[in-house]
């Protein structure tokens, strides 16, 4: 067993309750080494934490785990929207944090002013408009995605700026 699925096997738990602590999503390779140093720091804190290393399947394979997480911290880039997938997690993200008055958000702005996700403007919004264009969703579909970007920005937003 390769040591991402043994990321997953770890946290799993077949009884309920909160599975891990924290779960990490970004889903872009540009953000591996900032991800990886993130989720290093609190496994070495003693958080039990979970990140999907795999953004581009076409389930979620997450979908329990989210749901029993705590905290999800959410790293959103200027290209997070270019990816149908992110969008589909943040989705399940969205919903599990208004179902469970316990779990919380923190989104993390990775060079991205919030506002160009708030209000899909920018290359975020141009990389939105793009998105659904490839994927040519429904207008279900886009309302889902555009309310699920307007409540995770508006949560306590952590910001980061690119200091290497």
């Amino acid at each position: 067993m390769s040591s991402e699925n043994k990321e997953y096997q770890s946290t799993l738990n077949p009884y309920g309750g909160m599975m891990c602590d924290v779960y990490i999503s970004s889903g872009l390779q540009q953000l591996r080494s900032f991800t990886s140093d993130l989720f290093h720091a609190l496994i070495l804190a003693g958080v039990n934490v979970l990140r999907n290393t795999r953004p581009y399947t076409n389930d979620l394979i997450l979908s329990g785990p989210i749901e029993g997480c705590r905290v999800c911290i959410i790293v959103f880039t200027v290209d997070y929207a270019s990816s149908i997938m992110c969008l589909q997690e943040l989705v399940k993200v969205m919903e599990c944090h208004r179902s469970s008055t316990a779990q919380k958000v923190v989104p993390v702005f990775y060079c991205l002013d919030p506002s160009h996700l708030h209000n899909l403007s920018g290359s975020f919004g141009r990389a939105f408009l793009d998105t659904l264009q490839r994927n040519s969703t429904d207008k279900s579909k886009v309302l889902t995605y555009r309310t699920a970007l307007r409540e995770a920005s508006a949560a306590s937003p952590t910001f980061l700026s690119d200091a290497r």
